[in-house]
């Protein structure tokens, strides 16, 4: 009797497990069944995916508190850009913002740009991203999953742009709000700026000739605006 009581129990015990068990459709941040485009559909389908879109939904939540929630609305404009791009692309089309084909890579490209999405928010330099004006001058600011990007473009036609060094990605630490940011080039082009951030706006002070561009000063967040969308 009791080795009868016994096997029933580990039968309802097998029967009950499987149900307990989360399915990639309940382990997305959405709801698989209202899933509409196909990226959403692979995304419910994937294990791996499933798991991702859940952290990057989680990655997001935190992001919008950063600065005690005051940049909300760029981390906001920021997600809706990147949900745009992670849409799929013809083959053959690229060109238009989209980050992934659709053909046999779509699955392989979407795990990739998740977990650098997830990176992207939760490194501690996303909270100075953004881009900073100071009349028709701008600074772009750009996190990326290893460290942080620096541009400028102004209205001066003779020194219009500078970027860092892409090889070179400037690394921040939690709390940190002073970043030295040293520009690529070398001779008269080269200079560093040394900036010290705030909510709302960021100060530079230039070191070196930077090709003539003059970018010490202080510069005023734009929450309107992404990084990522500023071609120059």
């Amino acid at each position: 009797m009791t080795r009868l009581v016994a096997t029933l129990a580990a039968l309802l015990l097998a029967a009950v497990i499987p149900s307990l068990s989360v399915s990639p459709a309940a382990a997305a941040s959405f709801d698989c069944a209202k899933a509409r485009t196909k990226v959403e559909t692979l995304i419910c389908k994937d294990p791996q995916l499933s798991r991702q879109d859940e952290d990057l939904a989680k990655a997001y939540g935190e992001a919008l508190k950063l600065w005690d929630g005051k940049i909300a609305a760029y981390v906001r404009i920021s997600q809706r850009g990147w949900m745009g791009a992670r849409a799929l692309e013809p083959p053959g089309m690229s060109g238009g913002g989209i980050l992934c084909e659709d053909d046999e890579t779509a699955l392989s490209c979407l795990r990739t740009i998740h977990a650098d999405r997830i990176a992207v928010l939760r490194n501690p330099g996303f909270r100075l991203s953004g881009i900073y004006t100071r009349g028709q001058d701008f600074l772009s600011v750009k996190a990326t999953p290893t460290g942080l990007e620096l541009a400028y473009q102004l209205a001066d036609a003779n020194t219009s742009q500078g970027f860092t060094d892409d090889g070179a990605k400037v690394k921040v630490v939690p709390g940190q709000t002073i970043v030295a940011f040293p520009l690529a080039g070398t001779g008269p082009d080269a200079c560093r700026l040394d900036a010290s951030f705030s909510v709302d706006e960021v100060t530079v002070t230039q070191k070196g000739p930077c090709g003539g561009a003059k970018l010490g000063g202080w510069w005023k967040r734009d929450q309107t605006r992404d990084p990522e969308a500023e071609l120059f």
